[in-house]
């Protein structure tokens, strides 16, 4: 029969156990990593939408420029083929290039007033209803020559991260408004007509 064991054998063993366990190092990789991986991803989250939502203001920004020279040297009135002008500029906005948001969602204001001190320039979002304003995009006010004109287009993106928000614009279904707005003196030609 064997000796019961001492009780310096069993006290030593617990210590030695709990020791041996902080001195592991096994496994350190897996708890770092599950430390740092939810912030790193969410940066990559912010990183990833904010590029998003550049890319599509930039393109949207750049649309607008090229409807508002089609405007203001009148190229646009001289191409009037008898449709929708508000559809017709929407297509020279969109065109064949690449745009980072869907061209049937663009909504267009377009008016038109003698000096640049009397020009409304219509809101696009609604803060209460967190949507368009009713009336926006009804406007289309064909510009003559010599006028000042205000030209405002607004489009809904698709947010992948909607959480995010910080803009103020955020809408219904994780999306975001997005505005641009350009404001321009026609060149003086006269007697042409949108339509």
């Amino acid at each position: 029969m064997s000796a019961p064991p001492s009780r310096t054998c069993t006290a030593e063993r617990p210590a030695a156990r709990i020791r041996d366990f902080a001195g592991d190092g096994r496994g350190t990789s897996s708890v770092e990593f599950a430390l740092v991986a939810l912030p790193f991803i969410a940066v990559l989250c912010v990183i990833f939408e904010a590029a998003f939502l550049f890319l599509s203001q930039q393109t949207l920004d750049v649309a607008v420029d090229r409807a508002s020279r089609a405007l203001r040297t009148g190229e646009f009135q001289d191409r009037a083929d008898g449709t929708d002008p508000a559809d017709r500029l929407r297509r020279i906005m969109c065109g064949r290039r690449t745009v980072f948001f869907r061209c049937d969602d663009l909504r267009l204001d377009l008016t038109r007033t003698g000096s640049f001190a009397s020009n409304q320039i219509p809101p696009a979002y609604d803060g209460q209803k967190k949507d368009f304003v009713v009336s926006f995009g009804t406007h289309f006010e064909c510009p003559e020559g010599s006028d000042v004109v205000a030209l405002r287009a607004a489009v809904p993106v698709t947010r992948p991260f909607s959480f995010l928000d910080v803009s103020g614009s955020a809408m219904a279904g994780g999306r975001q408004l997005l505005t641009t707005t350009a404001i321009f003196r026609t060149e003086p030609y006269s007697g042409k007509s949108c339509t």
